[in-house]
C-alpha cells in the first residue's frame, strides 16, 4: 500500500536518476545540469524516505490502538 504522495515521489526520483545518467555519459559538457540533478536528488531522497519511514509506523499501528476505543 502506497499513498499517491510516495508515488509520485519516487517516479520523480527514478526519472532524476535516469536523466543524471545519461548526462554523465558526457560529463564535461553538462557541468551545471550535472551538479543541478546531484542536488534535487540529494534533496528528493531524504523526503522520500523520511515520509516512508513515518507511514510505515502509521501502518504497522493503525489497528494497535482501535481496542482501546470499545
Amino acid at each position: 500500500m502506497s499513498s499517491e504522495y510516495e508515488r509520485t515521489i519516487a517516479k520523480l526520483l527514478f526519472e532524476k536518476k535516469q536523466k543524471l545518467d545519461l548526462l554523465l555519459e558526457n560529463p564535461q559538457e553538462n557541468k551545471y545540469q550535472i551538479q543541478l540533478l546531484s542536488t534535487e536528488i540529494e534533496t528528493l531522497q531524504p523526503i522520500f524516505e523520511n515520509y516512508n519511514l513515518g507511514m510505515n509506523v502509521f501502518r504497522r499501528a493503525q489497528g494497535g490502538r482501535s481496542h482501546l476505543r470499545e
